[in-house]
């Protein structure tokens, strides 16, 4: 029997197409200036990166439409495109992983999620991409994700480095406020949730009283050895905090007044790697309500190929409920960081979920206890403001994004641009680069004139999806062309979409 996991492909070259049917020649409510259909910086020369959501049971598809891909849904769900995308000098794929995931069925047996399964699967998935696009063949590959993909992602390069791809160039991997050890994570909650305003200093006295550092994250997660003390303390500590009313994620940012049932059932469960709508830009905090519309809308359905008659949702709770959650991937680094593969740390400083604290634990003395080759300093983007701090490891690099959520891609566009292409292609490189401005330096009174280049006029990204029929996948695709635009704004502050804008009013249920 075949199982099926859908996953779509930004690619900047549409040749790449191994059958013109899969070829998506235009999106429903595309509201931009200049038609899809232009090919974007060197796509036969830029690296492959594969891009994982995490969870586990959250689609990338997610990632595509409300962070990094080319194109961004609006609140009258037209579609336009995002100045910040990530393929804009790199051939991004975006894989639905495990099956379940996004458009992607049937739902497996509990038996079959758990992350040795889950690597497999996506290891297979490799191998048939280099056989279908034999173009991708030794291209510099970087693995890249958020989340519970920093389970994923250690699990499949260790795979990759133990037992190589044929013609897979592993370069290298960049992960996002990744959950890496489940004890060093959770247990860095109440530190994090005090040092950022959000528990008052009674009750963090209160934790430090009633509950022994080890047994933190036990409370947290709900798991045997929590003492009743601890227990009905943590309690009291989560229940002052209102998680109903603000999201973990993103301390700094508002929450989807839309669906207000629904939104609260994505706020910090005990499975709390579920995603949460986010805070981006100019569109407010329910890009995710206006991408999952737009996604189940027929005509979209139709015009991407997803025929398999499942809607779409952000995260399946049901692929999350039968999940087996790994305690740890620390046992993984050792060999990864002996491969001599580039690697990248980055955390959003407003997630409280999986927090830099944690971080930091599991990468110094209480995890791998790496040892520092280039202390602790501050970092900065091309807007010359100060973008977080960095430290930097043998093989490893660890950064913080000031001000950025979960998804830092989503709450801070430009500083994971960069941050992302900096890594990639190096310092000297990106600082040659040309990066829209961003639309919070306004507040700072920054010039949001951009110069004209030919670079940001040209800016481009295909998106190319397809059916794979392999043993544990079967893909649903498409392919599309975008050009990224720089526009000019002179004398305008801009300002954020309002949600009842647009003159088709989405029908919530």
């Amino acid at each position: 029997m075949l199982t099926s996991a859908m996953w779509s492909a930004a690619i900047g070259l549409a040749s790449v197409l191994a059958t013109a049917s899969h070829k998506v020649k235009s999106l429903p409510h595309y509201n931009d200036a200049k038609p899809i259909n232009f090919d974007h910086s060197n796509p036969s020369t830029d690296p492959l990166v594969l891009w994982l959501n995490g969870g586990p049971g959250c689609s990338s598809l997610n990632g595509f439409f409300v962070e990094l891909g080319p194109f961004v849904v609006q609140s009258d769900l037209s579609v336009k495109r995002n100045p910040y995308a990530w393929n804009r000098k790199a051939n991004m794929v975006f894989l639905d992983s495990p099956a379940g995931v996004g458009f992607s069925q049937p739902l497996l047996n509990a038996s079959e999620y758990t992350d040795d399964v889950t690597t497999a699967r996506s290891y297979e998935f490799l191998e048939q991409f280099l056989e279908l696009y034999p173009q991708y063949k030794n291209r510099d590959l970087y693995i890249t994700g958020e989340s519970y993909a920093g389970m994923y992602i250690p699990f499949l390069v260790h795979k990759l480095v133990t037992d190589p791809v044929e013609n897979l160039h592993l370069t290298g991997f960049a992960i996002g406020n990744p959950s890496t050890d489940q004890k060093l994570d959770d247990g860095s909650y109440m530190d994090y949730y005090y040092s950022h305003g959000l528990v008052s200093i009674e009750t963090y006295r209160a934790i430090q009283n009633n509950c022994q550092p080890s047994e933190l994250w036990l409370c947290q997660d709900g798991h045997p050895g929590c003492s009743a003390l601890c227990a009905a303390t943590y309690a009291a500590a989560e229940l002052s905090i209102d998680f109903d009313e603000m999201t973990p994620y993103y301390i700094y940012g508002d929450i989807c007044l839309l669906q207000a049932n629904q939104t609260k059932a994505l706020q910090h469960q005990k499975n709390h790697m579920i995603r949460p709508l986010t805070h981006r830009g100019t569109i407010g905090p329910c890009t995710d309500t206006f991408t999952t519309l737009y996604l189940n809308q027929p005509q979209v359905l139709d015009a991407i190929h997803a025929s398999g008659g499942n809607s779409w949702s952000v995260c399946n709770r049901n692929v999350s409920r039968r999940y087996t959650l790994s305690l740890s991937c620390l046992d993984k680094y050792p060999t990864i960081l002996q491969a001599g593969l580039k690697g990248l740390i980055y955390s959003g400083d407003a997630d409280a979920i999986v927090n830099f604290i944690g971080t930091q634990r599991w990468l110094t003395d209480d995890g791998l206890n790496l040892t520092v080759v280039e202390k602790w300093k501050a970092w900065f983007d091309p807007d010359n403001q100060l973008a977080g701090y960095t430290e930097r490891y043998t093989n490893l690099t660890f950064k913080t994004v000031k001000g950025a959520g979960h998804m830092v891609p989503a709450t801070r566009p430009l500083h994971a641009l960069y941050l992302f292409e900096c890594f990639v292609h190096g310092q000297v490189a990106c600082d040659s680069f040309e990066y829209p401005k961003d639309p919070t330096e306004y507040l700072s009174g920054a010039d949001l004139t951009a110069p004209t280049t030919s670079g940001q006029e040209d800016a481009a990204g295909v998106v190319v999806w397809w059916w794979l029929g392999i043993a544990a996948a079967v893909a649903v695709g498409m392919a599309v062309v975008v050009v990224v635009l720089k526009k000019t704004q002179k004398d305008k502050k801009l300002q954020y979409v309002q949600l009842n804008s647009g003159t088709a009013k989405p029908v919530y249920s």
